[in-house]
């Protein structure tokens, strides 16, 4: 790409494409307790009731594939690095799987043959990851209850044995977070990026809602499938999100429990944010400058801030803070940032940055964003952070919600501008 003094795209940079995004689920500890919930003879037990409720109601009974041999299961166990928990296991020693099924066991999520448990398409997570979709501006959250599970779009102990056919799966989670069980139910998936969703505390748990919801008559038949309207957590996620153009605190309050992810405009006043103690990814706008002390006292992961002015110092005091975004019309000091130990990403395009030289002293950097003119105050200073990623616009971006940029991206270093 030819060196030019002003780019007329905004060129975003891929230094090291062996770079992928800081994993919350990593900093989590593992659980208390390592003791799973599931209960095999129990599993086995709502397997055949089921199936006989099924089919009672059907008024004909589904054959099932052979059951899985001994070797079957310890070379699929092999091959994923992990036992599977004891009652999925069992499972297995009935049948292989659904074998597409009209009424899969799973709630309409047909289950996997052994043959297919490990072998899954993960494309739609390389997708949602592609530095050209802005990544580090979501924010993977904690599901209900909370700490159950780690807060990861995939791992490696999530073992995805049925799936929805639409992109989702159903997985035991042998990896779970400090409040769960080993071989939990779990939901993840392209619907689930903002987090997996806690099902229930096992497959034995599972089935029994299943089962429960048949003896309610909580089903509908539709065509010839039956929908189970089972006794299981709200899928669609486990945080809430609250979005407000006139925010106070008891419009916040208003949101309900949990709220981990805050969008408002017009703020005058950042009290309310004593009513949503959990946000973790938070957007504020203003067309003047609001004390920004209450965020001091948040668990705020991603701040994005649109201000007339802005101050950092309060921002700064949360440790947790990971990734950055201003845009202000006055001048911005960035010394604050020295102090916050987890932040890796910073979007100062739409900033007039007074303190600029100030970036060479946040080595945990790794995402930057800024104007060529500020590339070209930065590519004269030494000790730039290791950076990963660097985001180049001609101009001072216009910002708009959401925050979205054409990117051109490209796998190399960004030139360093000429006066």
């Amino acid at each position: 790409m030819a060196t030019s003094s002003r780019q007329k795209l905004p060129f975003l940079h891929v230094i090291d494409d062996e770079f992928v995004l800081p994993d919350r689920g990593d900093e989590q500890e593992g659980p208390e307790s390592a003791v799973p919930a599931g209960d095999p003879e129990e599993a086995v037990r709502l397997f055949h009731y089921y199936r006989q409720l099924m089919a009672q109601i059907l008024g004909y009974e589904e054959e099932l594939p052979e059951p899985a041999s001994e070797a079957d299961l310890a070379a699929a166990e092999a091959e994923l690095g992990v036992a599977l928990p004891a009652d999925l296991r069992a499972l297995y020693g009935i049948a292989d799987g659904d074998d597409d099924l009209v009424n899969p066991l799973f709630d309409r999520h047909p289950w996997f043959p052994l043959a297919e448990i490990g072998d899954q398409d993960d494309e739609w997570l390389d997708i949602a990851q592609e530095w050209e979709h802005e990544p580090w501006r979501r924010t993977v959250f904690d599901t209900q209850p909370p700490d159950t599970v780690r807060r990861s779009p995939l791992r490696a102990g999530w073992i995805r044995f049925a799936f929805d056919t639409g992109g989702n799966w159903l997985a035991v989670d042998m990896d779970p977070g400090p409040n769960g069980r080993p071989g939990q139910v779990i939901a993840i998936g392209v619907d689930y990026t903002d987090g997996p969703t806690y099902v229930a505390d096992s497959v034995t748990t599972f089935l029994r809602r299943l089962v429960e919801a048949l003896e309610r008559g909580d089903y509908r038949h539709h065509d010839k499938s039956l929908w189970i309207d089972a006794d299981l957590p709200d899928w669609s996620g486990g945080h809430t999100r609250y979005s407000d153009d006139r925010p106070s605190r008891a419009r916040a309050e208003q949101a309900g429990p949990r709220v981990q992810e805050v969008r408002v405009t017009g703020v005058e006043d950042c009290a309310f944010l004593t009513a949503v103690p959990d946000v973790c990814s938070l957007v504020l706008s203003s067309e003047g400058s609001p004390d920004l002390t209450p965020l001091a006292g948040r668990p705020v992961e991603h701040l994005e801030l649109d201000m007339e002015s802005v101050d950092l110092t309060a921002p700064a005091r949360n440790r947790e803070l990971r990734s950055l975004s201003v845009t202000c019309a006055r001048p911005l000091e960035l010394a604050p940032l020295r102090t916050v130990p987890k932040l890796w990403a910073l979007d100062i395009a739409a900033a007039h940055v007074a303190d600029i030289a100030t970036v060479t002293e946040l080595k945990g950097l790794r995402y930057l964003e800024v104007t060529q003119d500020q590339w070209q105050e930065l590519s004269e200073l030494d000790n730039l952070p290791p950076l990963a990623v660097i985001g180049v616009h001609p101009h001072r971006p216009e910002r708009d919600w959401p925050v979205s940029t054409a990117w051109v991206t490209t796998y190399d270093k960004p030139p360093s501008p000429t006066a």
